[in-house]
């Protein structure tokens, strides 16, 4: 296994950790450590603005530690440094991959886009539940984004992202939805969408990407837990919609369209 693919499955466990831990039985809540293995799919565009998508499949691992300080559970991991019903403020991950970017046309012969890691605080506003695990709430991440497995790896920009979230249990399942707006750096946006002179072609003009609005984007995820013969298993799916009209960047000859999708499953087997 070369370390391309293995920074890949780690991005794909990263981000499908958002999704997969997001159910945790009663009965699992004294439990400081669950351990698991399992596979995850993730399907989506090179980057919002591309028309080509990518699927990628890989073994994913699972873990959720519910420590006093350090916790990996519904957000993915994360810190909590001050924590009510009422209000959290947070220091958590979250990850994107970008599976084989390297073949999108519009970026021929230019440098190869890395999966991101990000990084940083939020500060989280229970609006509507009786705390964080219902009903609405508000969260103000901002984070530092590094581009990991590709020609231009490392620190590329920062992004800011609030959002509304709502929670609730279906039957069995819970449920996530997510309506936020995005605000990126300069230095962010040119790392997707400027040509630099060195990269104009006939049909690939000269561009310099501009920080500020970067697009509003709704997600929806689902999971649940199973228990069947004393054998415990988690399935969790999402499905997310970006759209980034009315942004600087949407005038790049990269973009070709205002739209993007992304989705992606998990199945977890938790031997612990």
């Amino acid at each position: 296994m070369n370390l391309h693919y293995l920074q890949k499955i780690i991005v794909t466990s990263l981000l499908l950790a958002s999704i997969s831990n997001i159910s945790h039985a009663q009965e699992d809540a004294n439990k400081r450590w669950e351990l698991g293995l399992g596979v995850g799919a993730v399907s989506g565009p090179d980057y919002r603005g591309s028309d080509e998508y990518r699927n990628f499949i890989s073994p994913i691992t699972y873990v959720v530690y519910r420590g006093k300080f350090i916790r990996s559970d519904r957000e993915g991991i994360r810190g909590n440094f001050l924590r009510t019903d009422q209000y959290e403020f947070t220091f958590s991950a979250s990850a994107a991959i970008t599976p084989d970017a390297d073949k999108n046309a519009l970026r021929e012969d230019m440098p190869e886009l890395g999966s991101t890691l990000e990084l940083g605080p939020s500060f989280n506003i229970n609006l509507t539940g009786t705390d964080f695990s219902q009903g609405w709430h508000l969260q103000i991440p901002w984070r530092a984004v590094f581009a990991i497995g590709a020609d231009e790896s490392g620190y590329i920009g920062s992004v800011f992202q609030p959002q509304f979230v709502y929670r609730n249990k279906i039957s069995d399942w819970t449920f996530i939805y997510r309506a936020g707006i995005a605000f990126a750096s300069d230095d962010y946006h040119d790392y997707y969408y400027s040509v630099e002179p060195e990269y104009v072609t006939e049909t690939r003009s000269y561009f310099n990407a501009d920080g500020g609005y970067s697009g509003w984007n709704n997600q929806i995820a689902f999971s649940r837990s199973f228990n069947h013969s004393g054998i415990r298993t988690r399935l969790a799916l999402f499905i997310r919609y970006d759209n980034i009209s009315g942004t600087d960047f949407n005038n790049s000859s990269l973009v070709v369209t205002d739209h993007s999708y992304r989705g992606g499953l998990a199945f977890i087997w938790v031997i612990k």
